[in-house]
């Protein structure tokens, strides 16, 4: 259910915003008050898919798998920073993450690097919030020196300030550049930004770009780059007092089809101003239906401040045209001689969206008021649509609610074309990696496949499409194993009368917290059955630093752990990230044994603490918009000391307790205030809730104010499969002794 809400607002946001052109090409027309109407125009066009109008397909497929994060300074959103929001963008996103910023001064130097794609910087046009940073060139290098760089594909600015607050230049140019912005990525739009500066102000380094109803001031050759950028009703102003420059277009190759148009513009000046001037060898630029002020200069380009020999020499290469521009400074009788005046065949060809093939990623910015009302609206037919077959509270039962599931799914398995109660079918790629299993063996005395479950694990291509059941023998095997992300649907089986043991005694002090675990999974789709995770370091002295020594980090999606242990001291069990089951298994440890960001439910697991005073979980979620959060249901506390159920690792937890025996070791108190970020200490939004549990350690009287009692309805979403969106995933584990 949750995937298809998320298609759902996917869809309207998609709906909401896609605009491209018009396949003549539709050329912009000469009365700017017609300006909005063509996009428009353009955008109804690219809506109805005609001709080759389409979306490019990775944009088409992130737009229906939008996520919007907060960004607000007084700690009532996702995050207080803008870096830190962009921090939290995965590496190879692939789905439109919206970093809608609140209004304010965010004193940042922020870099989107090129593996983050499709990221949109959102601010609210009656409160534009301002990002600045005032790095110079001296200090930094001009690339470096920008406020903001954006290396990464498909990025989108609507109402946002960039600013490099470095002082007005002295007039010595070496080390004084000072970038507001830096955009490197292809197919990159602003909408209604401000980009404020002296010198080099805007850095349209390389790449696709349009710039529509923005702000641009700087001083000299505050526009500059190799950029290939459409500036449309863009007002440009020159701040120097004696001679300004406006471009410094990068074109280095007559093959080359970067340059900059700019149309319906608005030209003002403190003084002098040149359009531009050749900073490289064959420099592009176009001034079209712009409103020119006075401060233009006569010769409207500038030979001087070393333009490249090439350049000054056979001005043929440069082309610098003017089309029917207006104002005082747009007479051109006193224009340099290789400038042009261009005809109306001439422009043709700078005058619409096939000048930056905007017909294939051109998109209106979201309207994130309109998207808020569209998720309130999915969050509040969710509950009347989804129908959770929940949990029973009847442990006895829990067995027979497991396997009323998990016939499904195997029904499921068997026919992919059917469906289970009209809306139940497993993953396609999963099914076809069910339906073409191997088995290899692993056994210690050489009668199997591997004596080792690293030589096993190596074995198993990269790209790997199929089960591959990792059979392993009875004994204990002191290794090192991590299954990295290229490995999906490996299974760790071992004989339950025999269960296998794998050991390894990383600690965090010689490998990093990360690294120290006995066995690594990256992977998705992985199954372990009848196996010992062990961490074998010896328990901890007292200090936290270094003496971290994880048993098992599960960081792959949609894996299931069953009749499994986890042993080690502090940090036993890492669940890092992804959707995992953990069933009738066993958990022990001291400190944080459980911890990480994981969306996992953990059912009829016996979880066992062996210090003095010891804390269980430290779940590290940091949005109120992730779902990640760990439920134990009819589980089982022992322990030797003083116990928390948890603490706030990060900023924003979640944890529930349903059905759960606690022994008398639980602090009265519940949750650990302990240990806790900055931004925890408000608990507003940290998420600690108890239900129906029982046990000595189950009182709920003297609890911290902030853990909730939860009630029958409030339960529900942690209570069932759709928690963890199981039905489209979770499967019994291999019985190979049948």
């Amino acid at each position: 259910m949750a995937l298809k809400v998320m298609f759902f607002i996917g869809g309207l946001v998609l709906a909401l915003q896609v605009i491209g052109t018009c396949g003549s090409p539709s050329i912009i027309p000469a009365d700017s008050s017609k300006l909005d109407s063509w996009i428009d125009h353009n955008m109804r066009a690219h809506e109805q898919g005609k001709n080759d109008h389409a979306l490019d397909k990775v944009l088409a497929d992130a737009e229906k798998a939008s996520k919007v994060i907060k960004v607000r300074q007084d700690g009532s959103g996702d995050f207080k920073t803008i870096t830190d929001a962009v921090k939290s963008i995965p590496s190879g996103n692939k789905g439109r993450v919206i970093v809608w910023i609140g209004p304010g001064v965010y004193h940042e130097h922020i870099t989107v690097d090129r593996t983050k794609p499709f990221v949109t910087f959102y601010g609210d046009a009656a409160k534009v919030p301002v990002i600045t940073f005032d790095g110079t060139a001296a200090k930094f290098g001009t690339w470096n020196s920008a406020t903001v760089a954006i290396e990464s594909n498909y990025f989108v600015a609507a109402n946002i300030q960039f600013v490099n607050s470095s002082p007005m230049p002295k007039g010595n140019k070496s080390g004084e550049q000072a970038v507001a912005l830096r955009i490197s990525g292809d197919k990159a739009a602003f909408h209604n930004c401000k980009f404020v500066s002296y010198q080099d102000t805007l850095c349209d380094d390389k790449g696709r770009h349009v710039f529509k109803d923005c702000y641009i001031e700087g001083s000299v050759d505050f526009i500059f780059g190799n950029g290939q950028s459409l500036y449309l009703s863009t007002t440009i102003r020159s701040v120097a007092k004696n001679t300004g420059v406006i471009t410094a277009q990068g074109r280095d190759s007559v093959t080359e089809d970067s340059g900059f148009t700019f149309v319906h513009c608005k030209i003002i000046a403190d003084g002098d101003t040149y359009l531009g001037r050749a900073w490289r060898e064959m420099p592009r630029v176009i001034f079209a239906y712009t409103d020119m002020g006075n401060h233009i200069n006569g010769n409207g380009w500038s030979n001087a401040m070393g333009a490249p020999t090439k350049a000054s020499g056979n001005n043929n290469s440069v082309f610098y045209g003017e089309y029917k521009c207006t104002g005082p400074g747009a007479n051109t009788s006193g224009r340099a001689k290789y400038s042009k005046k261009l005809t109306d065949e001439e422009i043709k060809p700078f005058m619409s969206m096939t000048f930056i093939q905007g017909n294939k990623w051109f998109m209106e910015p979201p309207h994130l008021k309109l998207i808020s009302l569209v998720i309130l609206a999915v969050q509040l037919i969710t509950p009347i649509l989804a129908k959770p077959n929940l949990i029973p509270s009847d442990e006895s039962k829990l067995d027979d609610w497991i396997d009323h599931n998990m016939k499904a799914y195997e029904k499921d398995k068997r026919n992919v074309s059917e469906t289970i109660n009209n809306k139940v079918t497993l993953d396609k790629v999963l099914t076809a990696a069910e339906n073409a299993v191997k088995i290899v063996k692993v056994r210690k005395d050489g009668m199997g496949d591997f004596k080792t479950i690293t030589d096993a694990v190596k074995s198993i291509p990269s790209g790997n499409t199929g089960r591959v059941i990792v059979w392993i023998g009875g004994g204990v095997y002191r290794e090192r194993i991590t299954v990295d992300r290229s490995k999906s649907f490996v299974t760790f089986y071992g004989d339950e009368d025999n269960v296998p043991v794998i050991t390894f005694d990383g600690t965090a002090q010689k490998f990093g917290t990360w690294n120290s675990a006995t066995v690594a999974v990256e992977s998705h789709y992985f199954v372990a059955a009848n196996i010992a995770f062990v961490n074998s370091a010896p328990k901890p002295k007292g200090k936290l630093n270094g003496e971290q020594a994880v048993a098992l980090r599960i960081s792959g999606d949609k894996a299931a752990f069953h009749n499994c242990k986890f042993i080690g001291f502090q940090d036993t069990l890492c669940d890092d990230k992804g959707r995992h089951l953990f069933r009738d298994c066993y958990i022990e440890g001291t400190v944080d044994f459980i911890f990480g960001n994981g969306q996992s439910l953990y059912l009829n697991t016996t979880i066992r603490s062996v210090a003095k005073q010891t804390v269980i979980t430290a779940q590290a979620r940091t949005m109120v918009s992730e779902n990640s959060g760990f439920t134990f249901v009819h589980c089982k506390i022992i322990a030797e000391g003083d116990t928390y159920l948890g603490r706030a690792w990060k900023d924003m937890p979640r944890v529930i307790f349903a059905y759960t025996y606690m022994g008398p070791h639980i602090d009265v108190n519940g949750w650990s205030n302990g240990m806790w970020p900055i931004q925890a200490q408000a608990k507003k939004d940290v998420y600690y809730g108890e239900y129906k549990c029982m046990g000595p350690g189950a009182n709920t009287s003297g609890r911290v104010k902030y853990a909730k009692m939860l009630t029958d309805e409030e339960i529900k979403p942690f209570m069932s499969m759709t928690f963890i969106q199981g039905n489209k995933w979770l499967i019994q584990p291999p019985n190979l002794k049948r």
